[in-house]
């Protein structure tokens, strides 16, 4: 899916289902992807490359927007092949390189061990990651982007954004597959936290909005995006929903 110029999109299932998120690609001298997906997904990412007439070679970064295993599956793989410089948030590295595990999802005791099947899929082989992404850093590629720290779902969760082409890249901020909202509170650190995110968002001056899960909202998205902060200030501030800092 060509989103603007110099930004596709590459998912299945209308970014949910076993190939797990969405994956993006920046073109410019060189290429960027953001994030990978489930492991398993790199046969199908590679394809993708090679329909636009692009090389795994042609990869000089993988930008990962947060470090939970549907958005690094493919981490390992894909880095072996293209030799790309992974890039992170400092907060997340440590769950993709290996020096802390995965945490999987959280889960009330009465689930018991339900979740077990889940286990080998959101196992991911470790990467070291090469740079470091910080809040207010830039990326010289289609056109710049902006890393936006976003932190909720996972302490070091970035968004992207492309103020050039009025675009925002969201990982999994907020999801769109039945309409906008928060991510899974099974798999999300700090539901506070996640809060003050979408605010923080919310006064970027973007049109586009793309996710890690779900369709992207082409248009009017900032309008989009303000109107569901204030339904979920209303539904969960009042709740006594807090940071966790």
């Amino acid at each position: 899916m060509l989103l603007t110029s110099q930004v596709y999109q590459f998912s299945r299932w209308r970014g949910t289902g076993p190939w797990g998120a969405n994956v993006f690609l920046l073109v410019g001298d060189t290429l960027t992807l953001v994030d990978t997906g489930f492991k398993g997904r790199l046969v199908h990412i590679l394809k993708e490359l090679a329909r636009l007439g692009h090389s795994p070679a042609d990869v000089t970064d993988i930008v990962i927007t947060h470090h939970h295993a549907d958005h690094t599956g493919s981490l390992a793989s894909l880095k072996e092949v293209t030799r790309g410089r992974v890039a992170a948030h400092p907060a997340d590295a440590p769950y993709i390189d290996g020096h802390l595990p995965q945490p999987g999802p959280a889960r009330p005791d009465w689930l018991g061990g339900s979740l077990t099947l889940l286990h080998s899929l959101w196992e991911t082989v470790p990467v070291a990651v090469d740079a470091l992404l910080n809040d207010g850093d830039e990326l010289p590629v289609a056109g710049g982007v902006r890393v936006i720290h976003t932190p909720g779902h996972t302490p070091g969760s970035i968004s992207l954004y492309l103020k050039t082409k009025k675009l925002v890249i969201v990982g999994d901020l907020l999801s769109n597959t039945r309409g906008l909202s928060l991510p899974s509170r099974a798999f999300t650190t700090d539901p506070g936290r996640e809060i003050e995110s979408v605010k923080r968002l919310a006064a970027l001056d973007f049109d586009m909005i793309c996710f890690g899960h779900g369709l992207p909202i082409k248009h009017h998205a900032r309008e989009a995006i303000l109107d569901f902060t204030r339904r979920i200030e209303r539904k969960y501030l009042k709740t006594g929903i807090r940071s966790q800092e």
